[in-house]
């Protein structure tokens, strides 16, 4: 549907474009969302501890960890220096699982493999809204600052 922006009051226009949140409502998403990301970060600290209980560094080729970058995924899987010459990131590969001899140890790091992927799609999920909910309300007061100091 195409329409000019001119020939729209505000509140057509946020209908138009299915725009009807308010600075409130994003501060309160936002706090909702705050609340979950902080849940899913303990989940992730304990599932690392539970690893390291299961998995002693030392004795096994992989361990996980928690990065901290730009990527949005937070958990994720490093070779030990230990079993290679230095650490860097793996993937969960049958060369990878081979390392673990037991059925039981296996089956356990699929498990953790499948809290792995759920919990980074869930962060992952969760910061990106945050994000763009800050950048939204960054925008908004910046557009509300800009038009007062312009009196249009």
């Amino acid at each position: 549907m195409f329409f000019l922006i001119k020939d729209l009051s505000k509140k057509q226009w946020r209908k138009e474009i299915g725009f009807n949140l308010s600075l409130n409502e994003v501060k309160l998403r936002l706090f909702d969302l705050e609340a979950k990301r902080d849940r899913l970060k303990k989940l992730t600290k304990e599932l690392l501890v539970y690893w390291s209980e299961c998995f002693p560094r030392s004795s096994v080729p992989i361990y996980l960890t928690q990065v901290s970058d730009r990527s949005l995924t937070v958990l994720r899987w490093r070779r030990s220096k230990t079993h290679s010459n230095k650490a860097s990131q793996v993937t969960l590969d049958e060369d990878t699982v081979q390392f673990f001899y037991r059925d039981d140890q296996r089956e356990l790091l699929f498990k953790f493999e499948s809290l792995r992927i759920d919990l980074n799609y869930k962060l992952a999920m969760v910061l990106y809204e945050i994000q763009r909910l800050q950048s939204f309300g960054d925008d908004t007061k910046n557009l509300v600052s800009l038009r007062n100091k312009i009196k249009v």
